[in-house]
């Protein structure tokens, strides 16, 4: 597994830049933390992750959770053979090669389907997000549950245009990003242990700017407003059980029920 962080991270398909970056920042562990909570309270007898890259989140529930059986689903073939190695000997939980937007034009047998941090990458046009949503309504069990946990463009920001808005969002999660991942990487006091956590949390924090102009520019980081995800949930036919942040850096969870 490459070693080189320098670089602009590939996190869904390199385990250890994952885990020095993404899979260490506050507003990633924190939509965690929120999904395992619900998880909990909703008690599914299955979850299926769409967008499941290296299985980080499923191995996680699937670990916490014994009597749910998990299935993480991702397009790609080399992030789900680090994601079936990671999760190898974890008997409730299963990781397969797929696509996500296929999956929801057919029969959808879950009890709970998970985006996090996948949702936004439905491409443009934005109108494939609203078939998307569609498909996994038709599809869907009554009473199943997606839960969308995502970055979201604030409401306040005058729509996806809103360069300004957008870009001073990112600053701020550069800045958050830096302060987590430096903390989580700190391993020693010493000048070596300082200077590692640094650069661990710099390489994170010009890296999340990095996404913002993507997001700016709509280029594989196609994030839209929260508004904009309820409207056209509701008009799929979804019930909105919640719509609530995680953090003041746009993170939350929108949970549909159908």
């Amino acid at each position: 597994m490459a070693k080189d962080f320098d670089k602009t991270p590939s996190y869904f398909n390199n385990e250890d830049a994952f885990e020095r970056y993404l899979g260490r920042t506050s507003y990633y562990l924190t939509l965690q933390n929120c999904v395992e909570k619900l998880i909990g309270i909703i008690n599914p007898e299955s979850v299926v992750e769409l967008g499941s890259a290296t299985g980080a989140t499923s191995i996680r529930l699937a670990e916490k959770f014994k009597d749910t059986h998990f299935v993480g689903i991702d397009m790609r073939e080399d992030v789900v053979n680090i994601a079936k190695k990671l999760g190898c000997g974890i008997d409730n939980l299963e990781f397969t090669i797929g696509d996500m937007n296929e999956y929801a034009k057919k029969q959808v047998d879950n009890d709970f389907v998970l985006m996090l941090y996948s949702f936004h990458h439905i491409v443009d046009p934005i109108e494939n997000k609203i078939i998307f949503l569609n498909n996994i309504y038709n599809n869907m069990k009554q009473g199943a549950y997606l839960c969308i946990a995502e970055t979201f463009i604030p409401d306040k920001a005058n729509g996806i245009g809103d360069y300004r808005s957008i870009l001073n969002l990112w600053e701020t999660r550069k800045q958050e990003g830096f302060a987590s991942t430096f903390w989580n990487a700190l391993g020693s006091v010493d000048e070596e242990g300082i200077s590692k956590a640094i650069k661990i949390g710099e390489y994170c924090g010009e890296n999340e700017l990095l996404a913002g102009t993507l997001v700016v520019k709509r280029d594989d980081e196609y994030l839209v407003q929260p508004s904009f995800l309820i409207d056209i949930g509701k008009k799929a036919g979804f019930n909105v059980i919640l719509n609530q942040p995680v953090n003041t850096l746009e993170d939350r969870i929108i949970l549909f029920k159908k």
